[in-house]
């Protein structure tokens, strides 16, 4: 599952779609044209709304469905996040929200299995066990200081 504020549309991948059991038939139709990071546009096969359960957390959340190769199952994007006042934190790989109190959801910590090494982002978990060689760097800062405007 990735949360992604800067998706204007919760999506689920046609994969996720087949391994939850629901079938074409049960969409609504889409005339929603989704466009991706490489500007190409994708229409949606159709939507549904199911009840998302996360920890303390529900809610019926609207997706549209897509056919493509995925690295995430489902995507909430910016309508899921407000509706439900999420804040979520990228550092943290985590989200916070309030029911009753402050409650918070952790991320995967190894999001990529070894078969799903291909996405871009996968080399920052699959080798998490590789050691690197730390290096001190020293570094000597020259120049002039910028002069103040009341100066």
């Amino acid at each position: 599952m990735l949360v992604n504020g800067g998706s204007a549309v919760n999506i689920m991948p046609k994969s996720t779609m087949i391994k939850l059991g629901i079938t074409v038939d049960e969409l609504s139709r889409s005339r929603l044209m989704i466009q991706g990071f490489n500007q190409g546009g994708q229409r949606a096969m159709g939507m549904i709304i199911i009840e998302l359960v996360i920890g303390d957390l529900k809610s019926n959340t609207l997706f549209h469905v897509i056919d493509a190769k995925t690295s995430y199952n489902l995507l909430l994007g910016r309508p899921w996040v407000h509706e439900n006042e999420i804040v979520p934190s990228t550092l943290h790989q985590c989200f916070k929200f309030y029911r009753g109190g402050v409650k918070k959801i952790l991320g995967d910590v190894k999001p990529f299995t070894e078969a799903e090494s291909y996405f871009a982002d996968a080399k920052f978990y699959i080798y998490e066990d590789v050691a690197y060689e730390v290096i001190p760097v020293e570094v000597h800062l020259t120049g002039q200081a910028i002069p103040r405007k009341d100066e």
